[in-house]
């Protein structure tokens, strides 16, 4: 992939997009494209990390198997997020599954090439520590944001993102409502009482599992 393309993977990430020009190049460098189709297993838990992800476009689940033997949905990736800090640093193993659930192009980093990167440049291992500080203060403060969001406005979230994900605002969901209802943390019930309020409120049409966004502002409005 070209230099710009490789820079514009790398600034997704705020881990590095408030690094000096000089060492975000040198980060964008290493990065290496990839495509998967829907529904392919791009690691699975127990896997060597091996690499960082970034998810440039699609939508990719992460989920691990749970002690009754039933996949639990841990998050649903959107573009711009990425997976897989630990490979930065260490060697261990994943401990969830990725999944694509639609078309989806990702932009990864090798953790050997990253290490030897480190080596030759402290002073980007300092202000990597640094970022991933402001990070970690950063997270916390969503994480209370997000726990105290109603279950409209993260279902509303869902939806524009799955939508902006797919480039589309009729399509048909990647995961199934029950699935949605434990990405959000909610019950299948209230999952369904709340597509029926959005209905309702003249903001989505739904028909099965396939949904037509019809007033994307106001859906905004909600998040």
């Amino acid at each position: 992939m070209d230099a710009k393309h490789a820079l514009n993977c790398v600034n997704l990430v705020p881990l590095f997009k408030s690094l000096p020009p000089a060492e975000k190049t040198a980060v964008a460098n290493l990065v290496v494209q990839h495509h998967y189709q829907k529904g392919t297993i791009i690691y699975l838990a127990g896997d060597r990390i091996g690499h960082f992800m970034i998810l440039e476009r699609g939508q990719v689940k992460l989920s691990q198997i749970a002690e009754n033997g039933k996949e639990q949905l841990l998050k649903v990736m959107q573009p711009g997020d990425f997976d897989g800090e630990a490979a930065l640093f260490s060697r261990d193993q994943r401990n969830v599954t990725a999944t694509a659930l639609v078309d989806s192009t990702v932009c990864q980093i090798d953790q050997d090439a990253f290490q030897d990167l480190l080596k030759q440049s402290p002073q980007l291992a300092v202000n990597l520590l640094t970022t991933m500080s402001q990070q970690i203060n950063h997270l916390q403060e969503e994480k209370t944001v997000s726990a105290t969001s109603d279950v409209a406005g993260q279902l509303a979230k869902y939806l524009l993102e799955t939508s902006a994900s797919l480039n589309e605002t009729h399509f048909k969901l990647p995961l199934k409502k029950k699935d949605i209802a434990t990405f959000i943390g909610t019950t299948p019930e209230t999952i369904s009482r709340t597509f029926k309020q959005l209905v309702k409120a003249g903001l989505i049409r739904v028909q099965a599992s396939t949904v037509e966004i019809v007033d994307q502002d106001k859906l905004t409005e909600m998040i």
